[in-house]
């Protein structure tokens, strides 16, 4: 079903925040408890993140969340621990997640310089090479945490999957698109791995980290399933959605008709003002069946092989 989302008349998929219906399914295990751990980035910052490993073993779909600026990874730990340890009448599997602090924000405030001196990073003073070290240092640690834990047979970082909010979103976008930036390689895989992008208040710039650039990778853009949240009463944000959307929306076109499938380009605006974590907090439940519904759809059920990342 289509609806007006914009005054100018942008037609897109508009599927409403309301109560979750579950399915029939049986969940027996019990879940790790959550793991924190502390990552070394090559510059030098000590990077915190919660690993909340999955029952899936090499099954389990990696899910990334990264918080808005000054917010922390704890902002997630409801959804996080919903998604690792699903309900008995759930319908997806358990997911493995990563919840991180960027630089400068919660447990991420300390670095090593080459000198030896040591630098406290605070999120308010943060300057535009602190933001793009984000995706080039902060994010390359994430991964390089995951791969192992693909190795191990504990996910399959073939069906990554990133949820950002705010600034955590537009991290997200950029770092997918240097993910889908690699080649494909004969004896190794490298990149592409990212499948889906969850998108909580995005913004077409923020800051010092616009999203233009990475949204016109070719295969950011055509191969990775995305979902956008805001509440649509804020102007600045819904044109910023409407823009995205506008860079998207020819590469996802709808199912053909009989199609059990829904789209991969999904957008959901709230009737309020509410962005990012407060929004997802507002929405509750409601928020997190829609999200494991689109993830169970657009990456649990594609096939996307799990494959080894180190051959030495």
């Amino acid at each position: 079903m289509k609806k007006q989302l914009f005054a100018c008349g942008l037609a897109v998929v508009l599927l409403s925040l309301q109560a979750p219906v579950n399915a029939q399914s049986t969940r027996a295990k019990k879940a790790p408890e959550p793991e924190t751990v502390e990552l070394k980035t090559k510059d030098g910052v000590g990077l915190t993140i919660t690993y909340f490993e999955s029952m899936a073993g090499k099954d389990a779909v990696p899910v990334v969340m990264l918080p808005d600026w000054k917010d922390a990874r704890s902002v997630y730990d409801s959804l996080a621990k919903r998604l690792q340890q699903p309900g008995e009448k759930d319908s997806y599997p358990s997911f493995a997640v990563v919840t991180v602090d960027l630089r400068g924000h919660g447990d991420s405030t300390k670095q090593t310089l080459p000198n030896g001196n040591k630098r406290e990073l605070d999120a308010a003073k943060l300057d535009r090479e602190d933001y793009a070290a984000m995706i080039t240092q902060d994010m390359p640690a994430v991964r390089a945490f995951l791969r192992d834990k693909n190795d191990a047979a504990k996910l399959n970082l073939n069906k990554l999957t990133l949820l950002g909010s705010g600034l955590g979103a537009s991290i997200a976008v950029n770092w997918a698109a240097i993910d889908w930036s690699y080649p494909p390689l004969a004896v190794q895989k490298q990149g592409q791995d990212v499948k889906a992008l969850i998108l909580v208040s995005p913004q077409w710039k923020w800051k010092a980290v616009p999203m233009q650039d990475a949204l016109r990778q070719p295969g950011l853009r055509q191969q990775v399933a995305f979902m956008m949240m805001f509440g649509k009463r804020d102007r600045g944000i819904a044109a910023d959605v409407k823009r995205i959307y506008g860079q998207l929306d020819n590469y996802h076109p709808e199912p053909a008709a009989g199609s059990e499938a829904t789209r991969d380009l999904v957008v959901l605006p709230a009737d309020n003002a509410l962005q990012g974590t407060k929004l997802l907090k507002e929405a509750g439940a409601a928020a997190e069946k829609r999200i494991t519904d689109f993830l169970r759809e657009h990456v649990v059920e594609k096939e996307h092989e799990w494959l080894q990342r180190r051959l030495d």
